[in-house]
């Protein structure tokens, strides 16, 4: 999800640090996103977005008098529409699942590179292009069973949220959502979802890795590899091992529903 044109895409830094709201102005201001607003703690965050209508929030964990994740809640739950990139210090390697959890929709860590951050916004600003067009109901989904379940496994947090949300608007339950490729192999030991969506470059246990543990304890379940490997090499191996489908990023949700809708009909 690179060379995305975020020209005008408006932004609301949320961050007690002064130094951190200055770079992250001077640099998303460079790349074209227009920033909206500036806030050194949570209080009237909810008022300044109605204020300024920001397409993202870029909100700290950590601020003065306020839980991090209550305020990404709040946000989510009252702008729905807007995307929240959560950026902290902490190293608690379970927050950026429980922020997901929560509604985010990306997750840097503190000390970040300009080159992460730049990144890791293009593809919110990517996703919820994509997401607008789910609006209309998508025909190779239309006959999917409404019990048809899902495990995703990406370690992007907006990978995961894009997936799930296409999946979700065709009416797929996704009962597991995994960050390394040994969790996804615990999560579809145990669920034994309809099909599991592998990222193949994941930490732990990459995607292939996984594939052909999961396939061996749940030879029902239909996998599907969504990366970034276009080489033939790659596509081979995949299918090789097992997968049932196989989807190059950057995708277009209609897609993933054509490829996944005939797995499941």
């Amino acid at each position: 999800m690179s060379n995305v044109d975020v020209k005008g895409t408006k932004i609301l830094i949320v961050d007690d640090a002064t130094a951190v709201r200055s770079l992250l102005n001077n640099v998303l201001t460079a790349q074209g996103y227009e920033v909206v607003g500036q806030l050194a703690s949570g209080a009237g965050l909810l008022e300044a977005i109605v204020k300024t209508n920001p397409d993202i929030v870029c909100l700290d964990y950590h601020l003065p008098g306020s839980d991090g994740m209550g305020l990404l809640r709040e946000v989510h739950g009252a702008h729905p529409d807007v995307s929240v990139v959560m950026i902290t210090g902490d190293k608690d390697h379970g927050l950026e699942e429980a922020a997901a959890d929560a509604g985010a929709e990306g997750f840097i860590s503190k000390p970040f590179s300009l080159a992460k951050l730049v990144q890791d916004l293009s593809q919110v600003v990517q996703a919820k292009r994509l997401l607008m067009s789910l609006r209309q109901p998508s025909t190779d989904l239309a006959q999917v069973p409404s019990r048809a379940t899902a495990v995703i496994a990406d370690d992007s947090a907006v990978m995961r949220f894009l997936l799930s949300s296409i999946l979700t608007s065709a009416h797929i339950n996704v009962i597991g959502s995994a960050t390394d490729g040994k969790q996804a192999v615990s999560m579809v030991t145990e669920l034994s979802p309809d099909i599991v969506c592998l990222d193949w470059d994941m930490p732990v246990m990459n995607g292939l890795g996984a594939l052909r543990f999961i396939l061996a304890a749940r030879p029902k379940t239909k996998a599907v590899m969504i990366t970034g490997r276009s080489d033939r090499e790659a596509i081979v191996q995949a299918v090789q091992a097992g997968a049932k489908g196989y989807i190059v990023k950057p995708f277009h949700p209609d897609k993933v529903m054509s490829v996944i809708g005939k797995l499941l009909t």
